[in-house]
């Protein structure tokens, strides 16, 4: 159906998470990892904060702590210096220099300075990409998507150099969107694995947000996809995205090595869930593992237990795009009415909604909980305090949730993840009904 901006002058209880975010998450995802925030120190702060509240982990990011007289006069020697630090003191695999709000309204050529710079160091054992992140455009989901876009395109770079190799007939890759947590990405890599394929997940957040016990410290990412090993991606038989935004990195790979590329939306509900294991089994010629079968008739039965708290009720939901996508539409599929969607930028996804999406803050989405009687609400734990106004149960999902342990490890995707929707959703919806009626 599309979407609509919220028009009031300011934004109240913001929803927005500003794309550098989303790309420090994305380069999570790559073992040791560096993303350079090319901008004023707070820039990294507060971002290292948020997401270590949300993860629980230590994260790695650094900054080019840009002053006043830096902004004026240009921050390329800042930025060189930055990169010199970084190599010399850490020796990173991979940098990923993200811009921010400050650098882009100065005007900062990061491209230009990043091309001047590998051609007088001669960089050989780091891959060093750049992403334009304004923080004013887009929110964490498109930062990620770019990040990722840029990680793909420098690998693909990369191998050009080498002798080309022959594609793996039983190689897939999967490109994962960001509102997948680390368990969603273990469990479907775990499904592909079932088919007897071999799956390369980028960023593979899994092995590095994952909540596993390292000695020893590191400022650099734990974990995630070696940047050696990222180079099979080009010899891969097929790519599986999951999420609309992915869908630019999937195009790069399609076009650099012919690797065609099967996007599946969203993997929360029956239906979406269904599609994905037959296109495994065709792809396969294999038959669904008999644990994805008995994992099928639990969502089944559990729905049916569930249907009648699930039927007409209204629910209010603020997620990024792709995620606000998935669970209106397993919403739909569980007889429930999302009555009213909130996103904090736009997307493609929107037009193949039946619903109309606001792109507005927490405040907008308090306005039509109200208006709108809802009987739950969905969203980051920045929505909480709305939902208690109004007397309304919560659930959270997305990002951040920073009140409740285990969050980042919940799985919400394929059979399993979505009869655990189901249940915990049910559930808040069953406490509410408790609540109206004492």
């Amino acid at each position: 159906m599309g979407w609509k901006c919220s028009n009031k002058p300011l934004s109240i209880n913001p929803h927005k998470t500003g794309q550098p975010l989303g790309g420090v998450l994305a380069l999570q995802g790559f073992y040791r990892a560096m993303p350079l925030l090319h901008g004023s120190q707070g820039c990294s702060a507060f971002i290292k904060a948020l997401m270590t509240r949300h993860y629980r982990e230590p994260i790695a990011a650094q900054t080019t702590a840009l002053q006043e007289h830096n902004v004026i006069f240009g921050g390329g020697k800042s930025l060189r210096e930055g990169l010199d630090t970084v190599i010399d003191k850490h020796r990173p695999a991979l940098i990923g220099i993200l811009s921010t709000a400050l650098t882009e309204v100065s005007g900062e050529d990061i491209e230009g300075e990043l091309r001047m710079y590998r051609k007088e160091r001669g960089l050989k054992d780091t891959l060093v990409v750049a992403a334009s992140l304004p923080d004013f455009r887009g929110s964490l989901e498109s930062g990620y998507a770019k990040t990722t876009e840029a990680v793909v395109a420098g690998i693909i770079d990369m191998v050009k150099e080498e002798r080309p190799r022959k594609k793996s007939k039983n190689r897939v890759n999967l490109l994962v969107a960001p509102h997948l947590t680390p368990g969603d990405v273990m469990e479907l890599k775990e499904i592909i694995s079932s088919f007897g394929l071999e799956v390369i997940a980028l960023p593979d957040i899994s092995t590095s947000l994952s909540g596993h016990l390292l000695t020893g410290h590191t400022a650099l990412s734990r974990g995630g996809l070696p940047l050696d090993y990222a180079k099979h991606v080009m010899t891969a038989e097929s790519t599986i995205v999951v999420g609309e935004c992915m869908v630019p990195a999937a195009r790069k790979l399609e076009e650099a090595a012919g690797i065609p590329f099967k996007v599946f939306p969203s993997l929360l509900g029956l239906q979406a869930t269904d599609q994905f294991f037959a296109y495994l089994a065709a792809k396969s010629h294999q038959e669904v593992p008999v644990r994805y079968k008995w994992q099928r008739e639990f969502l089944l039965d559990s729905m049916l237990d569930a249907h009648f708290v699930y039927g007409g009720k209204k629910l209010a939901v603020a997620l990024e795009p792709d995620h606000l996508y998935g669970v209106a539409g397993w919403l739909r599929e569980m007889g429930a009415i999302p009555a009213g969607l909130v996103a904090p930028s736009s997307s493609p996804v929107f037009d193949r909604m039946e619903e109309e999406v606001l792109i507005g803050d927490l405040g907008d989405l308090e306005d039509i909980a109200s208006g709108s009687k809802v009987d739950a609400w969905i969203s980051s734990s920045h929505g909480e305090q709305g939902a208690e106004r109004l007397k309304l149960p919560f659930y959270p999902s997305g990002f951040p949730i920073f009140d409740r342990f285990g969050s980042s490890m919940a799985v919400g995707v394929g059979y399993k993840g979505t009869t655990d929707w189901v249940n915990g959703l049910g559930n808040a919806l069953l406490t509410g009904e408790r609540r109206r009626h004492a």
